[in-house]
């Protein structure tokens, strides 16, 4: 059969025309590596002269980079420029000026600049498909691939220097595929939140106990993961110790909501085993997931056991804290709060006597005397410390907020005011302890 083909091809190969159409075939080959070789070899070539470093808007980094423009004297001084609104500041850091920062950096297009003495170029352009990608090329003549990483950490410490000091708030892109930095907060510690006699103790001292002892996990061949339930009415500040956990550790703070409808089981657990460095990681009102499970919501992809995996499967991120809350515990599947997923749970009720002497405190350090009687004669868990705290803001005096807070409980008590929990005739549960479970 090869002997055939052999014989064929032979015969089709002495025909003149035949023959002279696979000789101009040849040639064209030819012509057309001959045509690609030069730019072959100058690419070849200048790689050898120019590093080059690519990045694009999808990566936080990209935002850092631009940041850093907005300090160069190059990107200070450059003639074609793009203009976008920075970062609102803090209260604290306002500067008198209604109008919003503007940020100043190099527009999309070819720019050449000098750079620590080396002469250096950048091409910025903007791709519209599905989404809106801005990608920015760095190039350096006669550089090193360690010059151009020795620029872009650059960058990354001067990204780190504007945030120092500062809590930063990671949440899911649009397309629920990855983490982005939103937002950066002033820290705050765990003192900053009026919580009940001890609570917050044993928060602080059970999450320093759970970063100090990462070796005893590892020789014990325990996961080095935490899992903390806050759990009580509205306004108990259930989020506030979250995010006063995260100041206090200095740890970055990625949110997550379950009822998403870009998350389904694939990516939630990719989210969660891809967290920034030393995260703590917030899933607030678990209860609703629960509630859209239950309604068959078509819009709610992930599952039961798709969240279950994500939290605690073979692939799940060692170093992590996860920080549920939630205003109905009883609505949770026990096995999410089971002991090694959750690892303390916390009830954070309505404000009792000694919260109520720590916000008072906080107002009027020096009001010893009036406070006293205050404090005596409240009645546990009236209220709120959201609804308290509210009061005291808009109180102009200790004596209108005495008057005030008298006021809002005594109609607590005869049912006039709606009360914090679900029903709103719903009474205040006795105070429980701060209940914990062993991993």
């Amino acid at each position: 059969m090869w002997g055939d083909f052999i014989d064929a091809l032979r015969n089709q190969l002495g025909n003149q025309m035949v023959a002279g159409a696979v000789a101009l075939g040849l040639v064209g080959i030819l012509a057309a590596s001959f045509r690609k070789l030069p730019g072959f070899l100058w690419s070849q070539f200048s790689r050898t002269l120019v590093v080059t470093a690519s990045l694009d808007s999808r990566n936080d980094l990209f935002a850092a980079f631009v940041a850093w423009l907005d300090d160069q004297r190059f990107g200070q001084r450059s003639r074609w420029f793009t203009v976008v609104q920075a970062q609102p500041a803090v209260a604290e850091e306002d500067d008198g000026r209604d109008a919003p920062k503007l940020q100043y950096s190099p527009a999309p297009g070819f720019h050449v600049f000098w750079y620590r003495g080396r002469l250096m170029w950048m091409h910025r352009e903007i791709a519209m498909n599905l989404q809106v990608v801005e990608t920015i090329r760095l190039g350096a003549l006669f550089a090193s691939r360690a010059t151009m990483e020795a620029l872009l950490e650059g960058v990354i410490h001067h990204a780190g220097e504007r945030r120092a000091n500062r809590l930063s708030l990671h949440t899911v892109d649009r397309w629920g595929e990855q983490w982005h930095l939103s937002d950066t907060k002033p820290r705050r510690s765990l003192d900053s939140v009026v919580l009940d006699a001890g609570v917050a103790k044993r928060l602080h001292d059970d999450i320093h106990e759970f970063f100090d002892r990462r070796e005893w996990y590892n020789r014990m061949g325990i996961p080095w993961r935490r899992g903390y339930l806050l759990y009580g009415p509205p306004g108990t500040g259930k989020t506030s110790v979250a995010y006063a956990l995260a100041g206090e550790l200095r740890l970055k703070l990625c949110t997550l909501s379950l009822t998403n409808p870009k998350l389904n089981d694939h990516n939630l657990a990719d989210l969660l085993q891809r967290t920034p460095p030393r995260s703590l990681i917030l899933i607030e009102d678990i209860d609703a997931f629960f509630s859209a499970r239950q309604k068959l919501d078509a819009r709610i992809e992930v599952s039961f056991s798709g969240l279950l995996n994500a939290l605690d499967g073979v692939g799940a991120q060692e170093g992590r804290i996860v920080v549920l809350t939630t205003n109905h515990r009883e609505q949770l599947d026990d096995a999410l709060i089971r002991p090694g997923r959750i690892d303390m749970e916390v009830e954070l009720s309505r404000a009792t006597p000694c919260q109520l002497e720590g916000l008072l405190r906080r107002f009027y350090p020096t009001a010893n005397e009036a406070i006293r009687p205050l404090v005596r004669d409240y009645p546990n868990q009236a209220m709120s410390p959201a609804q308290i705290q509210q009061i005291l803001i808009e109180a102009d005096s200790l004596s209108e907020a005495d008057t005030a807070l008298r006021t809002a409980w005594t109609l607590r008590a005869i049912g006039a005011l709606p009360a914090v929990s679900a029903s709103p005739s719903a009474k205040p549960e006795p105070s429980q302890p701060l209940q914990s479970r062993a991993a």
